[in-house]
């Protein structure tokens, strides 16, 4: 039978609030999301409003706040849900859902889902606002601009990984608008604000046009140890471990990109690259993406790897390992793998995934040399798993994967 909240009791213990939400769950026709967020919209203002983005301040992934989903599942009247739902609630299944929450009044603990039905609920009745439900039950094209946007959440606050996530569409669902801080200003709104600022009015100083706000504007960081110095350098929907640190200058983390944690970047991830933990991109450094570097396939870079100044990187690579400052290594690069007096010419494509390697310029001839260095053997010691350590370490040995690779 559905459960119908306005005839419900109103739960008095934690007890009855979870066996309220236990009972909705086990209705047929419920479903978990994948993400999902009660947020706001965000609109440019002036003569044509346009809904540019939207606020997630609690972004749910799969399996999270169960009750919590349920309840506002129930008040919103939701059925047979299936890609992606957008809901605008009214005060009154608002204020149904907001009466369930009672038993967790006071109780000294910070809860993000009943912090924002109080928000949407005050924005409602203060024409503040226009709160939205957005969930995404399937890994669909990006339909609207609040389930695009939730995609972003969804991989900034760490629910899933780059490259894991349905990002088709966004560009055409996410308008471009100037950014004044974090306010969307439309293209009718810019021309108003310079014609005004010609003219001795307040100077009009917007940090870039994009269809992304910026990382820190919507997430906290500093909450995980994460230090972004310059707000520019990394977009929402970039990834960023725990303890990261972007620094400021030729560096920059886009969009379905990032790092696992404990990362120094002072380089750039391209869209759809991403480095393992402990592994650092040092400054004018650049991994090469989808989006605009050529590759088809999405880089990966696994732990403690260094990539020095000025180096780039086209093919995927494992633990441990370095490319040398001014080295750069695409699919295509013939490198030189040098083993005990060996000298063995390979595309560099063939070395994909490879661990506890170094790709440096050779300074006498000018090719690119594959080795095995003491700071390499520094980095093995650092991964957390002994057979990854053995993996990195014998290379070159009987079960080695580069083995295949050398004469007989």
């Amino acid at each position: 039978m559905r459960v119908n909240l306005r005839t419900e009791t109103l739960p008095t213990t934690v007890a009855e609030f979870e066996a309220l939400g236990t009972r909705i769950r086990d209705q047929p026709h419920f479903r978990l999301p994948l993400l999902w967020g009660l947020g706001g919209q965000v609109h440019t203002g002036g003569r044509t409003s346009i809904l540019a983005s939207a606020h997630f301040p609690q972004v749910n992934g799969h399996g999270q706040n169960l009750n919590a989903l349920a309840i506002l599942y129930s008040a919103l009247g939701l059925d047979e849900v299936s890609g992606v739902v957008n809901v605008e609630p009214t005060v009154e299944q608002i204020d149904l859902a907001a009466h369930m929450f009672g038993v967790f009044n006071n109780d000294g603990k910070r809860h993000g889902n009943i912090l924002a039905i109080k928000a949407a609920h005050h924005a409602l009745l203060n024409s503040m606002g226009k709160p939205v439900f957005t969930a995404l039950y399937d890994q669909v094209p990006c339909q609207t601009v609040e389930d695009a946007t939730l995609r972003l959440y969804g991989l900034s606050g760490r629910h899933f990984e780059p490259n894991t996530l349905n990002l088709d569409g966004i560009f055409g669902v996410l308008p471009t608008v100037a950014w004044q801080g974090s306010t969307p200003i439309d293209p009718e709104q810019v021309d108003d604000r310079l014609f005004d600022a010609a003219f001795g009015g307040k100077p009009f100083n917007p940090i870039g046009d994009d269809k992304f706000p910026y990382y820190i504007h919507r997430i906290n960081a500093a909450k995980d140890g994460i230090r972004v110095i310059d707000a520019a350098k990394v977009r929402l929907g970039a990834y960023l471990g725990k303890g990261t640190t972007v620094m400021p200058g030729a560096s920059g983390v886009n969009f379905n990109a990032g790092c696992a944690g404990d990362n120094m970047v002072e380089g750039r991830i391209s869209s759809s690259a991403f480095i393992g933990v402990g592994t650092h991109v040092g400054g004018g450094a650049s991994i090469i993406g989808t989006i605009s570097g050529g590759n088809k396939d999405p880089i990966r870079v696994g732990d403690h790897g260094l990539l020095e100044i000025n180096s780039m990187l086209g093919i995927s690579l494992g633990d441990a390992c370095i490319v040398g400052a001014n080295c750069a290594v695409t699919a295509g690069s013939k490198v030189c793998v040098k083993h005990a007096g060996l000298r063995l010419w390979v595309p560099a494509r063939r070395l994909s995934g490879v661990s506890g390697v170094t790709f440096r310029t050779d300074s006498m001839g000018g090719g690119i040399e594959v080795v095995q260095t003491d700071r390499n053997l520094e980095r093995i010691e650092l991964l957390a798993d002994d057979a990854r350590k053995n993996t990195a370490r014998n290379l070159f040995g009987d079960q080695g994967v580069i083995r295949p690779l050398l004469p007989a």
